[in-house]
């Protein structure tokens, strides 16, 4: 009797010591590891911590460079409220027409069907890679930059390499179409590949720019 009282008096004196040590080191953490040469870590005096928000008129914080001009995406490449741009931004998502989608869905994620991916140069010229085709921009003037070409050519990724007189985009969306068609495909069954279709397409297209404001796809 005694032995098991001497057990339990000494476990509850360990398990008393083991809390205050617990507590002590809560409230003393280890300092911080140390930051790399000319890092100071997160700090709200950084400008970019009070950065009002907003979509065409959003606070910002440059360091290095100066903002110029802020153009908008084409009406084609924008999501709106139109109904038939929800179909195509939900076939292109791999979402049925009859799904019911919440209100925060539609707002948040369907615009990533025409969502600007990449940037290519050439010369004054800039080349904006889309999820729904290209944009090309007559850059000589950087402080009034000009569009000069909107290509609609939809099938997500969009990213874009310009070579000479050549255009490479990149295609891995389930609504990619061989002639650029903005048609998609029937939706499948939830978590089965989508059914093969002789006009779908998934790749590099390459497009003939000879003529910059009217591209022409030779290869896909």
């Amino acid at each position: 009797m005694n032995r098991l009282k001497f057990i339990a008096e000494h476990m509850l004196i360990s398990l008393f010591i083991l809390s205050v040590a617990f507590a002590v080191n809560a409230q003393n953490p280890d300092p911080p590891a140390k930051l790399p040469e000319g890092m100071t870590g997160s700090t709200t005096k950084d400008p970019r911590s009070h950065l009002s928000a907003g979509l065409y008129d959003a606070g910002y914080a440059a360091m290095g460079m100066n903002h110029l001009q802020l153009l908008k995406k084409p009406g084609a490449f924008q999501l709106g409220n139109d109904k038939e741009k929800l179909k195509q931004a939900f076939k292109a998502l791999g979402i049925p027409e009859n799904a019911k989608v919440p209100p925060s869905f539609i707002n948040g994620v369907a615009p990533l069907a025409f969502a600007n991916s990449d940037l290519a140069f050439q010369g004054d010229k800039l080349f904006l890679g889309n999820f729904y085709g290209v944009n090309i921009y007559d850059i000589s003037n950087p402080t009034k930059a000009k569009l000069l070409t909107s290509m609609i050519c939809p099938g997500g990724q969009g990213d874009v390499s310009v070579y000479q007189n050549l255009m490479f985009m990149s295609v891995e969306a389930i609504n990619g179409r061989t002639d650029c068609g903005t048609q998609a495909f029937p939706v499948g069954t939830p978590g089965q590949a989508p059914a093969a279709e002789k006009d779908r397409f998934r790749g590099v297209r390459i497009f003939d720019i000879s003529n910059i404001k009217s591209p022409k796809q030779g290869g896909a």
